[in-house]
């Protein structure tokens, strides 16, 4: 939402790829007059919240093995809710292994912490931050000096302060295997299978709001980053995704599901990104057990000059709620919204170690049920600094 800026004198060394650490420190602004997403007939409220990061970046090889690591602290405050102040505690980190040229693969572990997203989840005058955590072993034996088969095992679960009609708190454990190609180009394709098995460790077991215990879900996923050229590249995930409940088959849903870009590099300074979302996410409610996200974005990157760095982006979204455990009354569809958003951002690089940025950012959300409906304007300011 917002991004990192400088809070500490610069030193007189600056970030390098080459560095095993670099560390970078910031505060930013940013002002937001639709806080909790309300229709302009509840009378929204505006908002400031001020960001303070800290961050740490390791990347470290010995040998055949490499240790990668990104590690942040990330202090949000809020000017009139404060309420909601919360400090967050972020971890990227993989452990890169090889055991001589056959074998290689990746320890991984991941933890996310974010603000309330009230466009869908209305916990309205309560601090609800949410928790994601991702633990995974995976294993890749090349047969070929081009293909490997890969196999692994995982570990997630979903954490909120408060319950949320979104998806319940949750733990699921799994494993996975398929198969990679690497060509000497570059590109790359990997075809996985992935099984959960998941249980929900807050929400209480509910016969009438048909809320589960338990779940199980297969995705059999394609990723690709394929250079269709030497302007144009194609990267991303197609999936087709099946979830299926213990005790209440109503809730279950599958379908397929998507996270693409297509880049073009219109000349050496200006760049065109075409990307494309299809999701299906668990949302349960008597009128809904889960929604389907077509997202579309064209954005665009130009170097201005050797510091100028102008972004600007267009993108268009449609969720459609399907589901019911109830029949909804004759005349009343189930709920559709459609959200625009059109954003534009310049950062400057004053220094190596430096970064100023600012940007606005505009979204309307219009739905067939009134009360989801809202127009929203972001605006920030941030510098970054790293060394």
């Amino acid at each position: 939402m917002v991004s990192c800026c400088a809070l500490i004198q610069p030193s007189l060394s600056w970030a390098d790829a080459g560095d095993v650490f670099n560390l970078s420190a910031g505060v930013s602004v940013l002002s937001d007059d639709n806080l909790f997403r309300l229709p302009s007939s509840a009378d929204p409220k505006s908002e400031t919240i001020t960001t303070t990061t800290v961050g740490l970046n390791l990347d470290k090889s010995i040998g055949l093995q490499r240790v990668l690591a990104n590690v942040k602290m990330i202090d949000y405050r809020y000017s009139r809710n404060d309420y909601l102040d919360f400090l967050a505690f972020n971890y990227d980190a993989k452990w890169l292994w090889a055991a001589g040229t056959r074998w290689t693969g990746e320890f991984a572990f991941q933890r996310s912490q974010l603000p309330n997203d009230y466009a869908n989840d209305r916990t309205l005058g309560r601090r609800n931050v949410q928790t994601y955590q991702l633990n995974r072993f995976e294993a890749n034996y090349w047969f070929h000096s081009s293909w490997a088969a890969l196999a692994g095992v995982l570990r997630t679960s979903l954490d909120n302060q408060v319950p949320t009609g979104v998806d319940g708190d949750y733990e699921a454990d799994g494993y996975n295997f398929g198969l990679r190609y690497l060509g000497a180009s570059g590109n790359s394709l990997t075809a996985r299978a992935i099984h959960l098995e998941g249980s929900y460790s807050k929400r209480p077991f509910d016969s009438f709001f048909q809320f589960d215990n338990g779940f199980t879900q297969d995705n059999y996923q394609l990723d690709l980053s394929w250079r269709v050229s030497g302007l144009s590249q194609i990267r991303g995930r197609i999936e087709y995704l099946d979830r299926e409940y213990q005790h209440f088959s109503q809730r279950d849903y599958s379908g397929v599901a998507a996270n693409l870009q297509y880049a073009y590099a219109i000349s050496g300074k200006t760049t065109l990104t075409l990307a494309y979302i299809r999701a299906l996410e668990a949302y349960q409610q008597l009128t809904t057990s889960y929604y389907v996200l077509d997202d579309v974005a064209l954005s665009a990157q130009w170097l201005a000059t050797n510091k100028i760095t102008v972004n600007g982006l267009l993108g268009y979204g449609r969720q459609d709620y399907r589901g019911a455990i109830i029949p909804l009354p004759a005349g009343v569809p189930q709920r559709e919204d459609n959200t625009a958003r059109l954003a534009v951002d310049v950062a400057y690089q004053a220094a190596r170690w430096l970064q100023f940025k600012a940007g606005v950012t505009l979204q309307k959300r219009n739905s067939n049920y009134d009360i989801y409906e809202y127009r929203d304007r972001t605006a920030f300011v941030s510098a970054t600094l790293q060394y």
